[in-house]
Order: C-alpha cells, then sequence, then structure tokens
C-alpha cells in the first residue's frame, strides 16, 4: 500500500515569516493606481501640493466641450499616463461654468477655449498650460517639459523676479500673457517695459506701447487705447508699428461705430501701406462697413 509522503518538519515554514514576507513584498512592490483621482475642490489640491511637494494638473472644462470628454475617455483614462503620471502630480477637475472656483480661475486666467489643462505651483501660479486635446504620450511629454523649459509662463516670470530691470525678460513674460490671452496681466508688464526703457533703446517699447493699447482695446477699454495709440504715434513716428497702430485704430473706431472716422483711417493705411500684411483684411472690413453705410 503507497503511504503519503509527509514533509519533513525542517521544510516547514513558520506562519511568522510568511507573514513578514508578504509585507516586504507589499512594501517594496506596492500597488499601482488603476485610474487618476481627481479632486473637485481647489483649496484641498492647493494643500495636498504644499504638503506633498506636487504641482498640481487642473483639467479647465465645460459640460458642452466634446474634446474635454475625449481627454477623460482616452488621454486620462490610458493605463500607461496613469502609471507614470497618476502620483506624481495633485488632480483638480473645476467646471468654468458651474463651479465657483471654476468660475473664478477661467477669469484668472483667461481660458478662452477648451480643453485647456493648467499646471499650478502650490501657490496656485500657472507654470504652463496645454489648451488642445492630445493623447496621453503627447500629454505627459508636454507637461514633464514645462518644468525645464525656458519658455514656460514659470520660467519666465522667474527670470522676471531674477532680473526686475530687464527689458527683454519683461518683454518675454509680457508676450507669453498676451498669447495667453490674459490681457490685464500682459498690459501691466507690456508697461513696465515702457517704463524701463521709455527711450526704446532695446527695441521693445515701442512694440509694448502698441501691445498695451492692443490688451485695452482686446478689453473694450477703447478711449484708453486710442490715448496709447496716440502716444504711439507722437512718441515713435518712425516706428515698424505705426502700420498695425493705423489698423488698430481703424478697428477700434469701427467697434465704436464711428464709421465715418474708421473708414478714413483704413483707406488712408491702405493707401500708404499698399503692401502691408493687413491689406487684404482691412479690404475686407472696409467692404463690410461699407456694406453697413448702405443699411443706414
Amino acid at each position: 500500500m503507497l503511504r503519503a509522503k509527509l514533509l519533513s518538519p525542517k521544510v516547514l515554514v513558520p506562519a511568522g515569516i510568511v507573514l513578514s514576507a508578504i509585507v516586504l513584498a507589499v512594501a517594496l512592490f506596492p500597488s499601482r493606481p488603476s485610474s487618476i483621482t481627481w479632486e473637485r475642490d481647489y483649496e484641498k489640491a492647493i494643500e495636498r501640493a504644499r504638503a506633498e511637494k506636487k504641482l498640481i494638473i487642473a483639467d479647465m472644462f465645460t459640460d458642452w466641450c466634446t474634446l474635454c470628454k475625449k481627454m477623460d475617455a482616452e488621454t486620462f483614462a490610458e493605463p500607461q499616463l496613469i502609471e507614470k503620471m497618476a502620483d506624481e502630480y495633485v488632480w483638480l477637475k473645476l467646471n468654468t461654468e458651474t463651479e465657483e472656483d471654476g468660475k473664478r480661475l477661467q477669469q484668472e486666467f483667461a481660458i478662452l477655449t477648451y480643453p485647456t489643462i493648467l499646471v499650478l505651483d502650490a501657490e496656485g501660479e500657472e507654470v504652463d498650460r496645454v489648451d488642445r486635446f492630445l493623447a496621453s504620450p503627447q500629454f505627459s511629454e508636454t507637461v514633464e517639459s514645462f518644468v525645464s523649459s525656458p519658455d514656460s509662463l514659470a520660467a519666465l516670470r522667474k527670470a522676471v523676479q531674477e532680473q526686475a530691470n530687464s527689458v527683454l525678460a519683461r518683454y518675454a513674460l509680457a508676450e507669453k500673457l498676451l498669447n495667453r490671452n490674459n490681457y490685464a496681466k500682459a498690459a501691466s508688464e507690456f508697461a513696465k517695459v515702457i517704463e524701463i526703457d521709455p527711450e526704446n533703446r532695446e527695441g521693445k517699447t515701442d512694440l509694448s506701447q502698441y501691445n498695451v493699447a492692443l490688451c485695452l482695446a482686446s478689453q473694450q477699454k477703447y478711449d484708453e487705447a486710442i490715448v496709447q495709440l496716440d502716444l504711439l504715434k507722437t512718441g515713435f513716428p518712425g516706428s515698424g508699428t505705426i502700420a498695425d497702430a493705423a489698423v488698430l485704430r481703424g478697428q477700434i473706431l469701427h467697434c465704436c461705430n464711428k464709421l465715418n472716422e474708421a473708414q478714413a483711417v483704413l483707406k488712408e493705411y491702405v493707401g500708404k501701406y499698399p503692401t502691408h500684411g493687413h491689406v487684404q483684411e482691412v479690404e475686407n472690413l472696409l467692404a463690410i462697413m461699407e456694406a453697413e453705410a448702405a443699411r443706414k
């Protein structure tokens, strides 16, 4: 008769050792996240970012944004992105139309297009942003590049902090803010360029004067914008921005329903700068104004 072979007591493993081995394995190989955990409270996200010394990835969305939903379904759900990034950042999701923090950040950071994903530091300052749909590999690469990029908003802001009287640093920051449609903050930085270099030794003051006017006009502060264009015309009559300034002046007058004045300014521009880059655009605008005048 065959007998079952018993294990020798020497090969039995005590229960305590088995438990210790399991604990050690868990410590050495922690479980990986299966999804991104989103904060829905701005202050809590800031507190976590400070405590954990992490950046915040803030998904600013609306209910009607189709590409925002595509980011959720594809980019933020992609396993490799989750494995690589889920624990490296604090993730915040805010609706810019229905949540108070979302509305406030939409105004503060001039969010005009969607999707927009802000990367914020622990003080709530913008490092930079993704303002279009990106698949997961491009998204992770882009976000990671912000930390070391000299062109990121955070790097440009740091350069200004370190070189407060640098015209080039101020102008680069102002231009970045302008491209972000943050007209109020951009105008402030352009104004500082004018203050630092009123004689235009570094060739940025006349550009800044024009851009201040552009920022004001974009905020519908038309009278103030015209004042800035007048200062540009008298202060830098030979500037290459004078042609652009004429176009902007005509557009402002049109917005103010001053059709005759607008037409006069724009017709003078076409006659004076026939090869300038905005001629076709201006001719189209003049045709629109002629149609408007005919209807009155």
